[in-house]
C-alpha cells in the first residue's frame, strides 16, 4: 500500500519496480489524494489501470470531483490556480475521472497475516485502510466522511467527560465537506413538498463555493491515533507534515501507520507490506508544488488553461 501519489506517476512506477524486487506478487493499495497538486494524474490514471490498484478516496479526490461540478456551473476561473492546473491537464479524461473519483471507497478492511511468526503478535490481525482517519472512540462503522478524509487532530467536545471527539479543521477541503454535510442536514430536514422535484443532472452531494479560510487551531487539539490502542492496523496517508509513523502494541505489532512523505513537495513516495512490517520508498524526482504559490511547478511553458 502506498502513500498520498498527488499525480507524480515517475515515482509510482519506480516504487512499484522496487517493490517488486522485494515482493514478486502483490496486491497495489493507495491510500488516496491520487491525481492532484502534480504533474502527471493522468499517468497515475493509467497506471491505477495498468496494476489493477484498489484506491481509497481521500480530501484532495473529493475535491478534485466537487471542481469538476463548480467548473461546469460557475467556470474555471472559480477554482484555485492548482486546481485549474490539474483539470487541464486531465481535460481529455475529466468524464472518466469524474466517475473514478465518485466511485471510490471512504475505507478497505482486510485482514493481515504476518509473513513469520513473532513474539506477542497473532498469528491474523484486522486491517482497514483510509485515508486520513477514524473517530477512535465510535470506529470505523460510524466515523462521518469529514474525519475519514481530513482529519489529522482532533479536541474533546467535553475535556471533562472525554465522550465525544470534534474534527480541528485543517485547510479549505474541511471547510468545503462540512459546508456540505450542513447543506445535505437541512435538505434532509426540510420540510417535504407534495410537487414534483425538478429533474436535474448535477451530484446528489451539494458542492458549496468556498473560498479559503485561515486554519481553524485549539490549544487542546491532538492526533486522532493518539487514541487508538488497537487490535486493528490502521493505515493511512494525509499527513505530510508528520511524515513516515509507526504507533505499536507493548509486543511491537503495529496498530497504525502513516504513509504520506510528501512527495509531491520533493521528498519521498512510500510504501508499505503490512505483512512483513516494512516499508520501501523512493526518491522524488523533484519538488512539482510550490507551497508559497499554492501552484503545480510544471516544467516548461505554462499551457494556456482550457475551460
Amino acid at each position: 500500500m502506498v502513500g498520498d501519489v498527488h499525480g507524480c506517476a515517475k515515482e509510482l512506477r519506480e516504487l512499484v519496480q522496487k517493490a517488486k524486487q522485494r515482493v514478486a506478487d502483490f496486491q497495489l493499495v493507495l491510500v488516496g489524494d491520487l491525481f492532484t497538486k502534480g504533474p502527471d494524474p493522468v499517468g497515475v490514471f493509467d497506471l491505477i489501470h495498468e496494476f489493477d490498484a484498489i484506491c481509497i478516496k481521500g480530501n484532495h479526490d473529493w475535491a478534485l470531483w466537487a471542481a469538476m461540478v463548480q467548473a461546469q456551473r460557475r467556470g474555471l476561473q472559480s477554482l484555485p490556480e492548482h486546481t485549474q492546473q490539474t483539470l487541464h491537464l486531465v481535460r481529455h479524461h475529466r468524464r472518466a475521472l469524474f466517475d473514478f473519483v465518485n466511485g471510490l471507497p471512504h475505507a478497505y478492511r482486510t485482514t493481515v497475516r504476518p509473513a513469520r511468526e513473532r513474539k506477542g503478535w497473532e498469528s491474523e490481525y484486522p486491517l482497514v485502510i483510509v485515508h486520513a482517519g477514524i473517530d477512535p472512540v465510535c470506529g470505523l462503522n460510524s466515523t462521518p466522511e469529514r474525519m475519514l478524509l481530513t482529519a489529522r487532530y482532533v479536541r474533546w467536545d467535553d475535556p471533562a467527560s472525554k465522550s465525544k471527539l470534534l474534527l480541528v479543521p485543517s485547510g479549505y477541503r474541511a471547510e468545503m465537506l462540512a459546508e456540505a454535510e450542513q447543506k445535505q442536514l437541512k435538505s434532509a430536514n426540510a420540510p417535504k413538498s407534495s410537487a414534483p422535484a425538478a429533474k436535474s443532472s448535477a451530484p446528489e452531494l451539494a458542492v458549496p463555493h468556498v473560498n479559503p479560510k485561515p486554519r481553524a487551531d485549539a490549544p487542546d487539539k491532538f492526533r486522532w491515533h493518539e487514541l487508538h490502542r488497537g487490535p486493528e492496523l490502521i493505515v493511512f496517508g494525509h499527513d505530510a507534515k508528520q511524515g513516515l509513523f509507526r504507533k505499536t502494541l507493548p509486543s511491537g505489532r503495529p496498530i497504525c501507520v502513516g504513509l504520506d512523505t510528501g512527495c509531491t513537495y520533493g521528498r519521498q513516495l512510500t510504501g508499505y507490506f503490512p505483512e512483513l512490517d516494512d516499508a520501501v520508498q523512493v526518491d522524488a524526482k523533484r519538488s512539482y508544488f510550490d507551497l508559497a504559490r499554492n501552484v503545480i511547478v510544471l516544467k516548461g511553458p505554462t499551457p494556456r488553461l482550457a475551460v
